[in-house]
């Protein structure tokens, strides 16, 4: 007596691309709100505020750009890490035979 079980999600490129586009859709909106948030608390159109980083000034509206882009890497690095666990998981609550009352 042979079964087919199905696939794991973690090793199917299906279930492998549709966590990847969800983690960067997660990751363009968190990137945006923070793109947001920073450009409201910098206000970069005034041109007031410098931030120091290196022996160079780096103007408010590159700070908000660079902002905006750590969250987006830090934002699809979690998002993906979170459901990819969230798959294991479920992969290997799949191994276990469920016990039946007979």
């Amino acid at each position: 007596m042979t079964t087919e079980l199905p696939a794991p999600d973690l090793k199917d490129s299906t279930g492998r691309m549709r966590r990847i586009v969800l983690s960067l859709l997660i990751a363009g909106a968190c990137s945006g709100i923070a793109y947001v948030i920073a450009n409201a608390l910098i206000k970069p159109e005034t041109e007031a505020y410098k931030v120091r980083v290196t022996h160079d000034q780096m103007s408010a509206g590159t700070f908000v750009i660079w902002v905006a882009l750590v969250v987006f890497a830090l934002s699809l690095s979690a998002a993906l890490a979170i459901q990819n666990a969230l798959a294991k998981k479920k992969w290997r609550d799949n191994l276990v035979a469920k016990a039946k009352v007979v």
